[in-house]
């Protein structure tokens, strides 16, 4: 288009906002007449204002909404490729927020976090012994997790006060971490792994639903019999739709609900009608020989909640007792795990990750296929990914049925070496020098001794590249200079700022 064009097209937006704001300030003005009116019936002193007033007021509420409008706003966080950390690129409580993370991408959440209004879109999201809090702002809004990977383990919490929605998504939990919900929860084509001691824990009302649909499954448990993770639904209605389960690992996996569950068919992919099953009631994988006593409402494992109502399962060919991933010091990955019990067992397939979404063989393990003693395997990985690895087993039958383990991840983090800092003490300025190893891309903060955020600056990593800190405007006392890459390592060095 020409200037000429543009010209005019500028030209025609300034007159057609002009107009709208002169119907927004001629409406305000008849609002102010009406109030006025209406006032003097109740009032005979008469009111006045003045055109200087009048005009002042209607300004002020023109401000007002456009202030509101402008807060509810979302506000699209686009992250780059590889793995980023939380504090580095979003606020600790992130307000009507899309967060859009590429493929193949991970956004680690490195401290108690908040998120209101939220979308999450593609990616993974890690979360170590960390809180990711999930509610609502204003009006009642669900949060959505959008093929997304999310991964919680350590002592992690992510509480839901917010309604929760899944859409080809996955949430695992290990460890000790957990999640509490207290509005409705809804998957779509999306799985809730419970693994270890981790639990969920679904709060409210029978008003407040609980749906899987399109084949979304919550696995409680996994293949070892060390894990006791718990599913607890507290009050709100559970409903499978189609093809939807729930599933129950091994004996010390729990299922704890009170009321029935729905089963709702969909009647394109399954003609059975609607039907409501009982699970307080139900005595399976329980009592003499087992190694719970049966107590109402639980459900133990293995055991399938779908279609066909509480059914037991089968109990899997070998029990594996532990299953764990470490980074040596010369950076190869060794994977442990045992087993107690192995009966018509052939063979352990490991598999890898970066995203735990892809996963590619990368070897396997002959397994000794009948014995009642322990037995330790390993294999080591020789050349793990950049950034984060995800490892499970397939473990194969005889007869080549298989199950999954738990996923375990290690992290391939870059080491931030050879960064100076001077002159220290500095007095108007301070240089901080990134050494030959330092990662393509860093943030550097300075930041005060009590955490405060003074100063950031984006920098490309490379031998000899040097940024300045003006810090003339400074008090005298320590401050601190921290390195930060995109995987979220960081490196952090004391500056003595002196008059």
């Amino acid at each position: 288009m020409t200037q000429n064009g543009n010209v005019f097209l500028l030209t025609e937006t300034v007159a057609r906002m002009g107009v709208c704001f002169s119907l927004i300030f001629n409406g305000l003005d008849y609002g102010i007449d009406l109030a006025i009116s209406l006032s003097t019936r109740f009032n005979p002193v008469p009111v006045k204002i003045s055109k200087m007033t009048r005009s002042n007021l209607i300004f002020l509420l023109i401000a007002a909404f456009l202030m509101s409008s402008s807060v509810n706003a979302q506000k699209t966080y686009t992250l780059s490729t590889g793995t980023t950390s939380w504090s580095s690129v979003l606020p600790s409580t992130c307000d009507a927020c899309t967060i859009s993370i590429p493929s193949g991408s991970t956004l680690t959440v490195n401290e108690s976090v908040t998120c209101q209004n939220c979308t999450f879109e593609g990616g993974t999201l890690s979360i170590s012994s960390e809180t990711l809090n999930i509610q609502y702002a204003g009006s009642l809004t669900t949060t959505y997790f959008n093929g997304t990977t999310v991964l919680v383990s350590g002592s992690s919490q992510v509480n839901v006060n917010a309604p929760l929605s899944l859409t080809n998504a996955s949430f695992t939990f290990s460890n000790t971490s957990s999640i509490t919900t207290s509005y409705n929860v809804s998957l779509s084509a999306s799985k809730i792994y419970l693994y270890d001691n981790s639990s969920m824990t679904t709060n409210g009302g029978s008003s407040t639903t609980i749906g899987l649909s399109n084949s979304s499954q919550i696995v409680i448990g996994d293949a070892t019999t060390t894990t006791k993770a718990i599913f607890t639904v507290s009050g709100p209605t559970l409903n499978l739709y189609d093809n939807s389960t729930v599933s129950l690992a091994n004996q010390n996996s729990v299922y704890y609900n009170w009321a029935d569950y729905n089963y709702i068919p969909n009647v394109n992919a399954n003609s059975n009608a609607a039907k409501s099953f009982t699970s307080s009631s139900v005595a399976i994988n329980c009592g003499s020989g087992y190694t719970h006593s049966c107590s109402n409402p639980s459900v133990y494992g293995p055991a399938t909640l779908s279609a066909a109502g509480v059914v037991a399962g089968t109990t899997l060919p070998i029990v594996l007792t532990g299953f764990s991933a470490v980074l040596n010091s010369n950076n190869t990955v060794a994977l442990d795990w045992n087993t107690q019990d192995e009966v018509n067992f052939s063979h352990f397939i490991i598999e890898r990750s970066a995203d735990g979404e892809t996963w590619v063989e990368i070897g396997t393990v002959e397994a000794k296929g009948n014995s009642e003693v322990e037995t330790a395997y390993t294999y080591v990985d020789e050349q793990p990914l950049s950034g984060n690895n995800f490892y499970r087993l397939t473990e194969v039958n005889l007869d080549n049925s298989y199950v999954y383990s738990q996923v375990v991840v290690v992290r391939m983090t870059t080491t931030l070496a050879q960064i100076s800092v001077f002159p220290n003490p500095a007095t108007s300025y301070v240089n901080v020098s990134l050494g030959g190893n330092t990662p393509s891309v860093v943030t550097v903060l300075l930041t005060s001794a009590a955490g405060q955020r003074l100063a950031e600056k984006q920098a490309t990593g490379g031998d000899g590249t040097v940024m300045t800190f003006p810090v003339g405007n400074l008090a005298s006392g320590l401050y601190i200079i921290t390195v930060i890459s995109a995987d979220g390592s960081r490196e952090s060095s004391t500056v003595l700022i002196s008059r």
